[in-house]
């Protein structure tokens, strides 16, 4: 029980980092008119918090849980790689040479 609650912290610490990254994301898009891929960031976090609800179900109600409890390390890869592809695209010029930037 005590491990699914600290885990149930982490996540919320990660889908905090998601969301500054969204709003930083957002005025940057704005500033290089890029399309709006920080939307991706809301749906990492999403897939989260479903995916800690579900660990946190199985942990509290294992008999009301239903068989697919286990899944929920699958949707936080997939939250997760989603907000790494997002960050990829928003902040590569961050890693570019300086000889390209000029």
């Amino acid at each position: 029980m005590m491990f699914a609650i600290m885990w149930a912290v982490v996540v919320v610490a990660l889908m905090s980092v998601f969301y500054a990254l969204a709003r930083f994301s957002e005025e940057l898009g704005e500033a290089l008119r890029i399309r709006p891929y920080y939307i991706s960031y809301y749906a990492a976090s999403l897939f989260l918090f479903i995916g800690i609800q579900m660990r946190l179900l199985g942990t509290v109600a294992p008999d009301l849980a239903f068989k697919y409890v286990h899944w929920h390390e699958t949707l936080m890869a997939i939250g997760v790689t989603i907000a790494l592809i997002t960050t990829i695209i928003y902040w590569s010029w961050l890693l570019s040479s300086p000889r390209k930037m000029k």
